[in-house]
């Protein structure tokens, strides 16, 4: 008999921030009254389910009772089979900039038992003049970044390149990247399910009692690939019946996708080789599977690996964003030639990973 599609709906931890804000409450998130609040980290691992399949539990609580099954395997891969969740999707709110900061790959995290960090941010809001800050600016060379990233006191943010952000824009952050996500941003970020940030700068702040926080400049300098300048990665469209469809960035641990649907469109969703996160970013959808979960804008349920897909229904015009770790050759880079892009276009949503561009375009 056919394992029927399973679906949870959860709730995020939330992280209180320096530079955190109140922005996420407009994403129907319930604030701690008082509190900076950064991060939402959607699928952390002590992201409680409330609805629908292991409703009570946290995810990874599902996990380690069956991390082949519930993972898939590829999913599983994607984290060197390690019983963690492959990907953590977080919605941020810079009200201030971030630190300044870079994350190991997976070769430079192993050392301290851990992943390394790749991500990618779509922009969900940006206030007028905001920057993403994204590898170093031309010209600008690393041991002058370094030197001034000593000094503590924000000087070495004029060595970063800036660009402007503006709401829908995605950009793929290879591990290793300086960057750094600047004030008045809110995105969504996909990564690898890791907690290795070495902070380089932090803009100078400094605490209530004068103290600066703790900066990671020997590991970070190490981990740094002062080569890597992210570009902003243009939407490849996907043909579809009924949604409009776009692929927003790809690599070997995670893809990311766009998806406007009609009042009553319905896709499938979910696999047998990875878990999805399927987020609403506007209107309303349903999950539906041997449970039905509903979701609102900013709210996001888990589809685990099973070899039946769930549905995604809108229930009125949504906004959808849908996160899963990808076959490159046949989840990607065949419905793009699919739908007519052009190779550079496919390749581009790898960005500077070159992961998609590895993959032998027309095979």
């Amino acid at each position: 008999m056919t394992q029927p599609a399973r679906v949870s709906l959860v709730v995020p931890r939330l992280d209180a921030k320096p530079w955190g804000g109140r922005g996420l409450e407009r994403y129907g998130l319930d604030l701690p009254a008082g509190e900076k609040i950064g991060e939402a980290l959607v699928t952390a691992g002590e992201a409680v389910i409330t609805a629908g399949d292991g409703a009570g539990r946290t995810i990874d609580a599902l996990v380690r009772e069956d991390p082949a099954g519930r993972l898939g395997a590829r999913g599983h891969a994607a984290v060197s089979e390690r019983d963690t969740f492959p990907l953590l999707v977080k919605l941020i709110d810079a009200a201030e900039n971030l630190s300044i900061q870079v994350h190991p790959d997976d070769d430079g995290a192993r050392p301290l038992d851990r992943l390394g960090k790749t991500e990618a941010w779509y922009v969900l809001d940006a206030a007028p003049g905001s920057k993403l800050y994204l590898g170093l600016r031309a010209g600008a060379g690393f041991e002058d970044f370094s030197a001034a990233a000593q000094k503590l006191d924000g000087s070495s943010a004029a060595y970063l390149r800036a660009i402007d952000a503006a709401p829908g824009m995605t950009v793929l952050i290879p591990a290793g990247t300086v960057h750094a996500l600047g004030a008045g941003v809110m995105v969504y970020e996909i990564q690898q399910p890791s907690d290795v940030t070495f902070r380089l700068d932090d803009w100078g702040r400094v605490d209530a009692q004068g103290r600066p926080r703790e900066m990671h400049l020997d590991q970070g300098f190490v981990a740094t690939r002062p080569e890597l300048r992210p570009e902003r990665i243009d939407p490849v469209p996907v043909r579809d019946a009924v949604a409009s469809r776009h692929l927003l960035a790809a690599c070997r641990y995670f893809a990311l996708e766009r998806i406007s649907l009609p009042a009553g469109g319905s896709i499938d969703a979910g696999g047998a080789e990875s878990p999805q996160v399927v987020t609403v970013l506007s209107g309303g959808a349903s999950l539906c599977g041997g449970d039905d979960v509903a979701l609102t804008p900013g709210s996001s349920g888990v589809v685990w690996s099973t070899a039946t897909p769930a549905r995604l229904t809108a229930t009125a015009p949504a906004v959808v964003l849908r996160a899963w770790v990808p076959d490159l050759a046949v989840e990607v880079v065949a419905p793009a030639e699919q739908a007519g892009a052009e190779a550079s276009a496919i390749a581009d949503l790898g960005g500077a990973t070159g992961d998609v561009a590895r993959v032998t375009v027309g095979s």
